[in-house]
């Protein structure tokens, strides 16, 4: 019955897992540590759900984990190189900069809020909540007004 399980879900858990971190030896160990746990913790289980989705969960929170693990892990031999932007780059990079704001002022008034508040770092659900509106529909809007943006400066705005 195990076997049977884990044949059919493997390969969509490792998929994901795969998709989310873009190495397969990572994946690989990502998935095998999922089912480990899927194993320990059967009880909590809901059949009344997909077994891929509980799996690709536990699969995603082991990712975040490891991920958070790395990130906070800085070899003190490995030695880090700086490189100032040369002033041409600092100019082009302020110059785009300001054509975004520039094209974003143009936007309606919603599109604008989303991307303003979007650009000063508050999360999808935060800016949804704060709108009366939904994550989903947050995250749509940032989409379309990022789009019309890039396009207005392409066109040179």
């Amino acid at each position: 019955m195990l076997d049977k399980f884990y044949r059919e879900n493997y390969p969509i858990v490792y998929g994901y897992l795969l998709s989310l971190c873009g190495d397969p030896h990572t994946a690989e160990d990502l998935a095998a540590e999922t089912f480990a746990i899927a194993i320990e913790k059967i009880d909590t289980y809901n059949p009344q759900f997909r077994a891929s989705t509980w799996l690709c969960t536990i699969g995603r929170n082991l990712y975040i984990n490891a991920w958070k693990r790395q990130r906070r892990f800085v070899p003190l031999t490995e030695e880090i190189p700086y490189t100032s932007p040369s002033p041409e780059t600092l100019y082009l990079q302020k110059e785009q900069v300001q054509q975004a704001i520039t094209a974003a002022e143009k936007l309606p008034e919603l599109h604008r809020q989303v991307v303003f508040m979007r650009w000063e770092g508050m999360p999808f659900r935060s800016i949804g909540l704060a709108l009366g509106k939904s994550e989903n529909w947050a995250r749509v809007t940032y989409f379309r007004a990022k789009s019309k943006i890039l396009s207005k400066m392409e066109d040179g705005i």
